[in-house]
């Protein structure tokens, strides 16, 4: 789910306070250590919002540019993180999750489209 935002919205920082007043799901920026959309290698120096509702449920923010967004649904534990990554197991696991991931990325989203940049 990409979104362009307004030009207020330009970092994580706005972005997080942005959602802090808009839910009451735990939101907070860290470090980045979900795979999404294909990507084999996690960037450690890479920030993003995480948007929890439970271990198994949320969803993350990146920002590509100075106010484009990308959201993707992931686990917000690492335990789980690290489970869905690989062999039949994963796939069970996260078959079972998606569901959960996909709504709370969808919430995410339909807040920020109050800031999107039309």
């Amino acid at each position: 789910m990409n979104i362009k935002l307004t030009n207020n919205y330009n970092s994580l920082e706005k972005i997080n306070e942005f959602l802090k007043t808009k839910t009451q799901l735990e939101v907070s920026i860290v470090q980045d250590q979900w795979a999404t959309d294909g990507e084999l290698i996690i960037t450690t120096k890479k920030k993003c919002i995480l948007v929890k509702k439970s271990a198994t449920a949320g969803a993350k923010i990146n920002l590509l540019e100075s106010n484009k967004i990308v959201i993707n649904p992931v686990p917000p534990s690492n335990f789980i993180n690290n489970m869905t990554q690989r062999g039949l197991l994963a796939v069970i696991v996260g078959a079972i999750i998606s569901g959960g991931q996909n709504k709370i990325a969808q919430e995410v989203e339909n807040h920020l489209l109050e800031i999107q940049d039309k």
